[in-house]
């Protein structure tokens, strides 16, 4: 059933430690499936929830406009305009 990823495999694929994703398991993290003894995870069920956990880094524009005022780079000053 090839369907199914070993912890190592999901590891490689996040680039953590094996040891991480059995972290993640416990706190109920991360989608698994447990057959006896062993830890398993749907690859379907991974990548959606590696989809839902993707988040764009946020930056507020009064802070952007700050960061910018301090370290001013030739286009930026001509692409933003400060009074």
């Amino acid at each position: 059933m090839k369907k199914l990823m070993t912890a190592k495999q999901v590891s490689e694929i996040l680039e953590v430690n094996p040891s991480t994703i059995y972290q993640w398991v416990h706190l109920g993290l991360i989608p698994y499936v447990k057959l006896g003894k062993c830890v398993r995870f749907k690859k379907i069920e991974l990548f959606r929830w590696i989809d839902r956990n993707l988040r764009k880094e946020r930056v507020s524009f009064k802070r952007a406009e700050k960061v910018l005022k301090k370290y001013p780079s030739k286009g930026q000053r001509e692409f933003f305009q400060f009074d």
